[in-house]
């Protein structure tokens, strides 16, 4: 059974290489490495050329012009070749073994579209035996429904995933709308596809430093919008329409108290903002938010 793993690199020069080797450093045999560097501006591009001259062992793609994490991950799974997909971010890395259980898993449950697992906690450098998940998450695809809880913000850590890849290119990839935020839509419209299941063992080292991408919080706070807006038209979920309506309140009442405090954000952030006016009613707190914003908009 092949494996596709794909790296989307960006700016991390300092991990990247351990990133790469703890790939090709795994148990399991089958394993097809696609690096997609997305126009780095430090010396990542470098330390993959490096690699690839020194042991080979994967693809790299050294792109010239950013296009962003979704961009990456959708070539990845257009150029993958394996029957699963994983995806690893570049400032993390993998246990020897992370993807033989992963594939071992899937293979005594052929009626799994997907998996996700836990993952160990790496502080900068220094690697911890603390994992990451709580006993919330850790029990989320054991109930008889996880969508509830998934659509509440109960989420997976999406890198420990190992997805089959018919599945993701049937869902027709990762939805270019979103910047940096896939961590939501397709845990949900996995479950819609069929059992997802949970591997109770860390399959991840997942690091935490002040350049993480998934620390960018503006870029979460809009990107959440555009999926809840999403999924609030998705016909298979009308059943759940009451906790998305109300994660949506949510979601625009963090993105007001954002532009309040900050003169109004940024245009892209002022146009998500738009759309909030239809649940004002539902929350005096998000009313007095658009009505500050409009205020310091018309000054």
């Amino acid at each position: 059974m092949r494996v596709s793993v794909i790296i989307p690199s960006y700016n991390h020069q300092r991990y990247i290489a351990q990133a790469i080797t703890s790939v090709l450093d795994q148990t399991w045999p089958g394993i097809d490495l696609l690096v997609i560097d997305d126009a780095s501006t430090d010396d990542s591009a470098a330390v993959i050329s490096r690699i690839l001259a020194e042991r080979g062992g994967f693809r790299f793609i050294h792109r010239q012009h950013n296009r962003g994490l979704i961009s990456s991950l959708n070539e990845g799974l257009a150029m993958a070749e394996g029957q699963y997909f994983c995806e690893l971010s570049s400032d993390d890395y993998l246990p020897l073994d992370s993807i033989e259980k992963r594939v071992r898993f899937l293979a005594q449950h052929q009626d799994q579209v997907a998996l996700f697992a836990d993952a160990f906690l790496v502080n900068g450098n220094t690697e911890t035996k603390a994992c990451v998940l709580d006993d919330k998450r850790r029990g989320l695809f054991r109930q008889p429904d996880p969508l509830p809880a998934i659509l509440r913000g109960v989420l997976p850590i999406f890198s420990t995933g190992m997805f089959r890849t018919e599945i993701l290119r049937k869902l027709g990839g990762f939805d270019l709308q979103y910047q940096c935020y896939e961590d939501l839509e397709m845990p949900v419209l996995l479950c819609l596809q069929g059992k997802v299941g949970f591997l109770d063992e860390p399959v991840l080292c997942r690091r935490e430093h002040a350049t993480n991408v998934s620390s960018t919080t503006s870029t979460i706070r809009t990107d959440k919008i555009i999926c809840y807006e999403k999924l609030s038209r998705h016909p298979d979920l009308a059943c759940y329409a009451s906790i998305i309506r109300y994660q949506l309140r949510r979601s625009y009442l963090a993105l007001g108290r954002h532009l309040s405090l900050h003169g109004g954000g940024n245009a892209y952030e002022r146009r998500i903002f738009q759309n909030a006016w239809c649940y004002a009613l539902q929350d005096v707190r998000l009313l007095w938010h658009l009505l500050r914003w409009g205020k310091a908009k018309l000054t």
